[in-house]
Order: structure tokens, then sequence, then C-alpha cells
């Protein structure tokens, strides 16, 4: 009886062992990650669904003031980012090197206003007007996919600092122009060739860079 004993212990442990191995404790889990980054301040929840794939969803915002300042201009502007999407990580070698890939949906905008400007007169010289002349606003499409990359650090047991490189396909920026400076003189000839020139220097920022750093804890 010893025998058959024995071998049927074996058997369960060969088919149990699968089903035991398999059933990793770091996988299967939700976690949440408050981060920061270039896309602002956010927090993403997501789950770990095995060694090979994870999928989460977060939103990220930011907003300041800055002075960009000129000879002949002030340039007063605002930036205001809110954007949100979801984002699918491979893991190649069931390890902490991950490939991602996903979309987001984009409110990001610049607004601004030209200040200071100084104006032309007719009899030559300059006049030095304190008012704003121009405002304007720049904006990114609304749906944007990204595709990066990753490395995830173990800091204690369920508990892991992110690291996220990768880039958004953000478009041409729209740009929009509100100009008053034909008050000062200056032709409408003028000002659309400046709001053209404007517009080429935009058109080489269609691909937004994402740096992230965050802080995953496992549930």
């Amino acid at each position: 009886m010893k025998f058959p004993v024995r071998l049927l212990a074996v058997l369960v442990s060969v088919l149990a062992g699968p089903a035991l191995a398999g059933d990793d404790p770091a996988y299967d889990r939700f976690f949440l990650m408050p981060n920061v980054s270039t896309l602002g301040m956010g927090i993403e929840a997501g789950y770990r669904a095995n060694a090979h794939w994870q999928v989460r969803a977060g939103i990220n915002g930011y907003s300041g003031n800055f002075l960009y300042k000129r000879s002949d201009y002030d340039l007063h502007s605002r930036a205001s980012l809110l954007n949100a999407g979801v984002t699918v990580d491979y893991f190649p070698f069931a390890g902490d090197f991950y490939l991602s890939g996903g979309a987001r949906l984009s409110a990001n905008r610049i607004e601004g206003k030209v200040k200071n400007l100084h104006g032309r007169l007719k009899g030559g010289g300059n006049v030095f007007v304190p008012n704003p002349l121009t405002d304007f606003s720049v904006t990114q499409n609304l749906i944007q996919p990204y595709l990066g990359a990753g490395y995830s650090v173990k800091v204690k047991e369920r508990v892991s600092l992110n690291f996220d490189f990768g880039a958004l396909y953000a478009g041409t920026p729209d740009l929009d122009v509100d100009s008053r400076a034909h008050k000062l003189g200056f032709s409408r000839k003028d000002i659309r060739r400046e709001i053209e020139r404007a517009q080429h220097r935009l058109s080489a920022f269609k691909v937004y860079p994402v740096v992230q750093v965050g802080l995953k804890f496992e549930f």
C-alpha cells in the first residue's frame, strides 16, 4: 500500500507544482502610482496581470507663468497642462524593464500677451507702449499616441520606483493670434508675416518628450 500512496503523492506534487509556480504573489495586483513628469504632476492606477503585461491609466496637470524678454518687447505667458491617458506595458524578459504604448487626451495650452512693444513712428524713432498689443494661444492635438520604455526598481515589498522615458506625437501646434499692433503703424502684412514665422517655428515641436518618475504602491 505504501507504493501507491507514494506514487499518488508524487503525482499530486507534479500536478500542483505548475499551478503553485504560476501563482506568483508579485502579479495579479492592482497599484497606485503618484508621479512627477514633463506632463506635470499626476497619479496613475493600474493592474499587473502577469509576468509580461501591465495596464495603467492616469491624469497629469500643471499650471505656471513665465516671462521671456526681448529687446523690443516682453512676452508674458501662462502654460496650462491637463492630460489623461491609458498605457499598456510589456515586460519582454519578465523582469524590471518594459516597453510601453498608449494614447493620451490633451488639453495642454499656452496663453500669452506681448507687452511693452516698441512701435515705429512715421517720422522715425520708436514709441514705448506699456499695454498689451497681441494676445495669443498655442494648443496641441486632442489625441496623442505614446511610445516609450521604462524600468522599475524595487524599494521594499510592494513598493517600487518607476522611471518612464518616451514621447507623445502631438502634431503641429495650433497658433491663434489676436493682434492690435496695426494701431502703432505696423502694417497687416507685417503682422501676418510675423504670425507665419511663429507658426513655422512651432512646426518643429510635433513630438513632446515624456520623462516621468513615479512611486508605485501595490495592493
